[in-house]
């Protein structure tokens, strides 16, 4: 082969990483997005950054690049936690939040009870 072709091959090979990276970029800040939302905090930055980059076998033998992205979140608007995204390819695998507020309980108040005043519980 000569030189023009292999450097062509390099391109291309760079070009379908690339692509395939942004796609499991963007599969990774949905993910957070969603995971956020569903937890009532807020993504902070609207960004996800690479933390890791390897290639793992899938059960079938396939191998495949495993990406862990990290973001950060808060519950509060004060507090930056920490959040991670692990793709498998450009599929999400999961997404995990840092431990957080949890909103409060909603209480019910039941009258007509047994009234606990006389010392008996």
């Amino acid at each position: 082969m000569t030189v023009e072709v292999l450097f062509l091959l390099a391109c291309a090979a760079l070009a379908a990483f690339w692509y395939d990276s942004m796609r499991a970029r963007e599969a990774a800040l949905d993910g957070a997005r969603r995971a956020t939302e569903a937890a009532a905090c807020q993504l902070l930055d609207a960004t996800v950054s690479l933390a890791s980059l390897r290639p793992v076998r899938e059960e079938g033998g396939m191998l495949r690049l495993r990406r862990v992205y990290r973001f950060e979140f808060s519950d509060d608007g004060m507090r930056r936690l920490q959040g991670r995204a692990t793709l498998s390819g450009s599929r999400l695998e999961r997404v995990e939040l840092e431990p957080h507020r949890e909103q409060p309980p909603t209480w019910t108040v039941i009258r007509g009870g047994r009234d606990l005043d006389d010392g008996s519980y």
